[in-house]
Formats: structure tokens, C-alpha cells, sequence
């Protein structure tokens, strides 16, 4: 059986095969015109070793931090300066005058007389006697205090003293006696409101007679204090009762040296 073509499909398939030969041939000159292709290079081997990680580093606590500075000290303020106190001047080491003997005891007047309501004795051996009244005591300073006046001096022409009601009424000393007076209570002086505000303390002294019935005379300011302590000293005395001295069982008037009355603001408050 014979195959007819007609005559366009046969020009059809002569384009065909012309565009197909055109269309090799450009390809091919299209490859030609491409860069050469790179040799294929051998592969490089690399060796790799795992290599353990070093271990961390320690972990370092935290620094504590430094303790804080000390408080600065604080230096307490300096104590007030002492209060100047008057300083009582030494007494006398000189021992006291011997006593002369004592003369003849007079009889006992049963009348009362200004010499025994007042506790002076009469005068032995031609001495006077000085009596320890406000007026009597020298006020004032710190020094010893000496009597200025004869106040309790017997006046001239009235006879000697009468004696106490009790006892011959001479004066024995503490070397004589078997008991020394004791006063029965404190006698403390009272402040003057000079002294207190002059804040005065300090000890006054005395020399007095503890007559036979305990009451204190003759009194002497020996270290006195100023601002009226002293009177205020000798005014305490004369309140004060005293238990008698008593030498051979008896009562009698005993002479007291160096008694102190304290002065201390504390206890005035």
C-alpha cells in the first residue's frame, strides 16, 4: 500500500527539519562560546580528633565584703572643775597650859546667881575667863577664830562666880576623868542662807566645858568656817545636851578639845 503525502504536509516537515538542523547548529555554537569547565579537583581529606571540653572553671564564692569602720570613741566632756573649798588652817600642836591645881571649894550659895544660871566658872590662878557668846566669837574667814571680848568675865568687885547647883564647879581636864561627856543627840549647825549659796562645806572645830549637867559653855571657835557657819557652829553646841563626864563616879564639868560640827550641803537639802 503506497503512502501519499500531500503537498503541504510535505513542505511542513521540510520547515520542520530546516528549523530543527538551524536550531542544532545554534546550540552548538552556543556551547562552543561557554568558558571551559573547571578540572574537578581531588577532595582534601581533613582529620578531625573530639577533643573533651575543659572542665569549667570553679565558681568562686562572692568576697564577703569588709566590716564597716568602728564608731569613732566619743570622748566623755571633762568633769566639772572642783568648787574651791576654804581650806581650815592647822591647828596648833603646842600642848595645852597645865591646869593649875584647883582652889578650896566655896560653899554652896542656895540662892541662885547669874554665875550659875550662866555656866562661868570663877577664874583660876588670876586668868580670865572668856565666855563663847555670837558677840564674843570673831565671824568671818576661814582661819582659826579667837575670842574678842570678856563678855562672861566676872565685873569687877562682884566677887568670884558662885558654882553650879551641881558639883564644885572647877573644870577637869580629859586626862582626869573616868567618863568623857558624850552629847545625847547630833548636834548638826544650821546652814545660813549665805553659806549655801556660797556653797560652803567644810568642818568647824571647837574647844567647850561640858558642865556637870550637860550643857555646853566656854565655847572657843578654833577652825571656824565664814558666812556665819561658826556662829551657826557655837548656836548647835548650845542646843546640844550632853551626858556629863564623870571622874570617881561623880559628875563634873569636863573641858572638850577639838569637838568637830560637820557642814556638808547634801544633808542641808
Amino acid at each position: 500500500m503506497s503512502l501519499t503525502v500531500s503537498p503541504a504536509i510535505a513542505v511542513r516537515l521540510v520547515v520542520c527539519a530546516v528549523g530543527s538542523l538551524v536550531l542544532h547548529v545554534g546550540l552548538g555554537r552556543a556551547l562552543d562560546e561557554l568558558p571551559p569547565r573547571p578540572p574537578v579537583r581531588t577532595p582534601t581529606r581533613v582529620a578531625v580528633r573530639v577533643v573533651a571540653p575543659p572542665p569549667p572553671p570553679p565558681v568562686l564564692a562572692p568576697a564577703e565584703p569588709p566590716p564597716p569602720p568602728p564608731p569613732p570613741a566619743v570622748t566623755p566632756p571633762p568633769p566639772p572643775p572642783p568648787v574651791a573649798r576654804p581650806r581650815p588652817s592647822p591647828r596648833s600642836t603646842n600642848p595645852p597650859p597645865p591646869i593649875p591645881p584647883p582652889p578650896a571649894a566655896p560653899a554652896i550659895s542656895p540662892s541662885p546667881t547669874p554665875g550659875a544660871e550662866t555656866g562661868v566658872v570663877a577664874p583660876t590662878g588670876g586668868r580670865p575667863v572668856f565666855g563663847a557668846t555670837m558677840e564674843s566669837t570673831s565671824s568671818g574667814g576661814a582661819g582659826p577664830a579667837v575670842p574678842i571680848g570678856n563678855t562672861s568675865r566676872p565685873t569687877a568687885g562682884s566677887g568670884p562666880a558662885a558654882p553650879t547647883a551641881r558639883g564644885t564647879g572647877e573644870v577637869a581636864a580629859a586626862a582626869e576623868v573616868t567618863r568623857m561627856p558624850l552629847p545625847r543627840g547630833r548636834c548638826a549647825g544650821a546652814y545660813t542662807d549665805a553659806a549655801r549659796a556660797a556653797a560652803v562645806e567644810g568642818t568647824v572645830v571647837l574647844d567647850l566645858v561640858v558642865d556637870e549637867r550637860g550643857r555646853a559653855r566656854d565655847i572657843v571657835v578654833v577652825e571656824g568656817l565664814p558666812h556665819g557657819l561658826s556662829e551657826a557652829a557655837v548656836a548647835a553646841l548650845r542646843a546640844c545636851s550632853f551626858s556629863p563626864g564623870e571622874r570617881a563616879g561623880q559628875p563634873v564639868a569636863v573641858r572638850v578639845r577639838g569637838f568637830k560640827i560637820r557642814f556638808v550641803l547634801a544633808d542641808a537639802r
